[in-house]
């Protein structure tokens, strides 16, 4: 395998006509969507403001679709046809299709967006001094709940079982890492984990099949190197993964890391590494070298796609320039496109067929059934060639159902443990390919 220069390939890419995705699947990434965040100015009547960007993989075209007037963004979010940037002091939504603005509203102490079913969680952080998390309705973004009590600057954002899961980090002075535990009957706070020194930093959150995992980036201008954190929900334990790397930029706020299946990508020593959520252990400590952190060029934020296998890094200097290169969780890079200087929020935009219950193609059908689902979820598919594969994934992508055996039309899964949310279905055959998805309660 050949690694090629970050800024080496993004020059070669310039010379190269834009690359073509693959042929629709039964997922695809319709588009990945970019918060621009420029410069921070302390004066009035600032010369630039927060652009929102949209990059097409199949066809390599990006442009800006639209400008939110503040001067930095926090996070972007995409599901269920909408598109969720939070910007400084701004929430705004938009529509995944058309790009147009449906609801904006005013905010302050923004830090992250988690959507969980019609709701949308926002984590806050300084100036805030209380009501460090908010609920929102996911269709207008009208307030449901302020949740009081969680001790500090909150970010990371999941959802597991019954409760909803927060990260507090706390802010830079703070000298430990814990969870907020939220109460999804009535937005409240259950209570917080504490996971001590050796958790400061807290950033990141991703759930693995009930494990919880928290990437704790070391310290601005620390000595000191970073953790991972893995919270058994089941058992409520926990263990502080101790890495002898710099984990993250040490910005402590900006998301510099992603999941696919059971691999999970962040920051070390400036570069891109991996961190294998079974063995526990790094996997590969520079999948992506350093860009250039001497020179005050960064990892400003990246995202994974599960779906290809790719990483999307944004890499700039925050003063006057800002690229995001395309490459494989291999190393190998596939293509770049331009972004802002100082890129703090990127998300993948998936598909699926249209339809929740039914996916059609020529001479075949599948059909899913209960939906939503308690214990057992039937997959029904009809059609000519018998099923050779069955894959279900959670939206982070991984694979939490696999059967290779060839099966009959019908099969009951139990999904009984499976935490609430929304699930993928592949269903494949020698000549098919289907999906569907659906809600487990």
């Amino acid at each position: 395998m050949k690694k090629i220069g970050l800024l080496s390939s993004f020059l070669i890419s310039m010379l190269l006509m834009p690359w073509v995705g693959l042929s629709q699947k039964a997922e695809w990434v319709e588009q990945v969507i970019v918060a621009n965040g420029n410069k921070f100015e302390t004066t009035p009547s600032p010369a630039d403001y927060v652009t929102v960007q949209t990059y097409n993989p199949s066809t390599g075209i990006t442009y800006v679709f639209d400008e939110i007037k503040t001067q930095s963004a926090q996070d972007v979010i995409v599901a269920d046809g909408k598109i969720y940037v939070a910007a400084q002091d701004s929430i705004v939504m938009y529509d995944a299709n058309t790009l147009q603005r449906i609801a904006a509203i005013a905010d302050s102490g923004l830090s992250r967006l988690f959507l969980f079913n019609d709701k949308l969680i926002v984590s806050k952080q300084y100036p805030v001094v209380r009501f460090f998390v908010e609920v929102l309705n996911a269709s207008d973004l009208s307030l449901v709940a302020r949740i009081q009590n969680i001790s500090g600057d909150c970010k990371g954002i999941v959802s597991t079982k019954d409760s909803i899961y927060v990260v507090v980090n706390g802010g830079f002075l703070s000298s430990e890492g814990k969870l907020a535990v939220i109460n999804l009957n009535n937005w409240t706070l259950g209570r917080e984990i504490n996971f001590g020194p050796n958790a400061v930093g807290i950033n990141d959150i991703y759930n693995y099949g009930g494990i919880l995992f928290t990437v704790n980036e070391t310290p601005f201008g620390s000595a000191v190197f970073g953790s991972i954190t893995s919270y058994d929900t089941y058992t409520r334990t926990y263990t502080n993964n101790m890495l002898t790397y710099l984990v993250g930029n040490g910005a402590g706020g900006v998301k510099n890391s992603g999941v696919i299946d059971n691999m999970l990508y962040l920051t070390l020593n400036n570069g891109i590494g991996s961190f294998n959520m079974d063995t526990k252990q790094v996997e590969d400590p520079s999948i992506f070298p350093d860009p250039g952190v001497v020179n005050h060029i960064y990892y400003t934020s990246y995202t994974t796609d599960y779906v290809n296998s790719y990483i999307y890094s944004n890499i700039g200097n925050r003063i006057s320039f800002g690229i995001d290169l395309v490459g494989t969780t291999l190393g190998d890079s596939i293509t770049s496109f331009q972004t802002g200087f100082n890129t703090d929020a990127i998300a993948v935009d998936y598909r699926v067929p249209v339809g929740i219950e039914n996916s059609v193609v020529a001479n075949a059908s599948l059909a899913i059934y209960p939906n939503p689902v308690e214990n057992q979820v039937r997959i029904k598919y009809t059609g000519e060639a018998p099923v050779t594969e069955i894959l279900i994934r959670d939206i982070t992508g991984r694979t939490i159902y696999q059967s290779n055996e060839r099966s009959s039309s019908a099969i009951w899964i139990d999904c009984s443990s499976f935490p609430a949310g929304l699930y993928f279905v592949t269903v494949k055959t020698d000549s098919n390919t289907l999906s569907s998805k659906f809600i487990k309660k």
